[in-house]
């Protein structure tokens, strides 16, 4: 596990290489992948924005239901951000709203304010106290 900072994109770059972006960006725009590569952040942010994220995989049938980490994967294909967009049949509405990098010029610098975005706006439940993790042995 490696430490970011939500006000310091450099943070994040010192743990996730343009050349770790593009990899997993390539990797994940195949047509047949089974599996997304990325960043998953492990933790909220502290008071001083600090917040733990790990370089992850994640099956892309997996659900995305942020309760204890979110997973932030990368694609390099700009023909990807526009596959969900309703093309007017009844077959196979959109199943999310995909949107371009702010920055089409560089992909891998949008790719790092969405992991900064996400972990700004990630909430997660409160730590359980030690003493609720105890089991009951009966009495």
């Amino acid at each position: 596990m490696q430490v970011a900072n939500v006000n310091d994109a450099g943070s994040v770059e010192k743990l996730y290489s343009k050349a770790d972006f593009e990899t997993d960006a390539r990797m994940n725009a195949q047509d047949k992948a089974v599996v997304h590569h990325g960043l998953k952040i492990l933790t909220a942010p502290d008071a001083n924005g600090d917040f733990t994220l790990i370089r992850a995989n994640q099956h892309v049938g997996e659900e995305h239901a942020p309760v204890h980490s979110v997973f932030v994967s990368p694609f390099l294909e700009a023909s990807e951000y526009g596959r969900f967009i309703q093309d007017g049949t009844d077959y196979g509405g959109p199943v999310e709203p995909a949107s371009p990098p702010r920055d089409p010029a560089d992909p891998y610098r949008s790719f790092i304010e969405d992991v900064l975005l996400a972990a700004r706006s990630t909430h997660f439940p409160p730590a359980l106290a030690a003493e609720r993790l105890k089991a009951f042995l009966g009495g």
